[in-house]
């Protein structure tokens, strides 16, 4: 417990000597100070809980980044497959062997083209 030195003389005690301190006790019945104990303890772990949580959230962004920079990885290389078969499967090469080849299309003959006016 704290103790207040009082000086005798300021204290109003006449029986005291001239250079002799008295100590004031606390009063027991004042729970001021356990209140702001309380409060103190109180938003001090506000504050830490506050603290912990903002950097579990920058950790999880951190992993979700990490994630969708692997996501987006993935989707450009499967991007640049899927236009390279685009471009094998429109080439004029292919289209004219698969015409002639499974379709028996030919070429057609002078006598075939017809000019429309």
């Amino acid at each position: 417990m704290s103790h207040i030195l009082v000086s005798a003389k300021k204290a109003g005690f006449p029986a005291v000597l001239a250079g002799q301190d008295i100590r004031a006790r606390r009063n027991l019945k004042d729970l001021s100070f356990l209140y702001l104990s309380i409060l103190s303890v109180f938003v001090l772990a506000c504050v830490a809980l506050a603290f912990v949580w903002s950097r579990m959230t920058v950790v999880n962004l951190g992993y979700e980044t990490s994630r969708a920079n692997s996501a987006r990885s993935g989707l450009i290389e499967k991007n640049k497959r899927l236009k390279l078969e685009f471009m094998k499967l429109k080439s004029p090469e292919r289209i004219e062997k698969i015409a002639s080849g499974e379709l028996g299309l030919v070429h057609p003959t002078g006598e075939q083209i017809i000019s429309v006016k």
